[in-house]
């Protein structure tokens, strides 16, 4: 009776091991399967990003002799973004923004856009126009610049400190491109539209060799969840 006990008191421990033993790589094998998810949708995004980068880098490249040509007539688009001194203030703002010196003021800020509130860049703007010359530069006059020459992409109200307020979005290259039409804008944007598009080229094509160095540290990661994976249990 005795050895009939210990016989099967074995077999219990035994199989208690194996359920043991089956749960911790059934449990390894989640944490596994979930990294690798994380992982492939991780790549995804930066595949997607990439495929944008590859498109911006080729139009800005395309385009760049094409505006060249455009700047060399006095066009009537030419002719209608010729600002006038007040307005030119609004211009040299924005330019300053785009060679980063007025990163402080912006609500948001990434590689291809930058967000700031109209108080924010009224503040600015009126820096550069003398006390005695303010006279009616408001946040609608603000407005009414920006729409005069297309710069902002999107307005939106957003709730900031408990106050709502106007903020607009602006795409960077747009604002470039449209600030080298205009003569007089300072920085950056005062250089040809020729340069500028080259720059702007080249800084996608970095973006793109950063972009695909991060994929092939994710496929590097990937492969060794693989073989982990494909040994549990084995």
């Amino acid at each position: 009776m005795a050895d009939f006990l210990g016989k099967l008191k074995g077999k219990i421990n035994k199989g208690i091991s194996t359920v043991n033993i089956k749960s911790k790589e059934l449990i390894e094998k989640q944490k596994i399967k979930l990294q690798l998810s994380e992982l492939e949708a991780g790549k995804k995004n930066i595949l997607l990003e990439l495929g944008k980068l590859a498109y911006l880098m080729i139009e800005a490249s395309d385009t760049a002799s094409q505006i060249t040509i455009d700047e060399a007539p006095k066009s009537t688009k030419s002719r209608e973004l010729k600002p006038d001194k007040w307005e030119q203030a609004v211009l040299n703002a924005l330019a300053s923004i785009c060679d980063g010196k007025l990163d402080s003021i912006l609500f948001e800020n990434t590689d291809k856009e930058f967000k700031i509130t109209a108080k924010a860049l009224s503040a600015e703007v009126q820096k550069s126009i003398p006390k005695s010359e303010q006279k009616g530069q408001n946040l609608q006059w603000l407005g009414r610049v920006l729409g005069k020459f297309g710069i902002a992409t999107r307005k939106f109200s957003k709730r900031i400190n408990r106050e709502r307020e106007t903020v607009y979005e602006f795409d960077k290259q747009k604002t470039l491109s449209t600030l080298n039409l205009v003569k007089g804008s300072k920085g950056n944007a005062g250089k040809s539209s020729k340069t500028g598009k080259k720059d702007q080229s080249t800084v996608y094509r970095e973006q793109m060799i950063a972009k695909s160095n991060e994929i092939a540290k994710l496929d590097t990661k990937i492969t060794k969840l693989e073989e982990r994976l494909s040994q549990i249990g084995t």
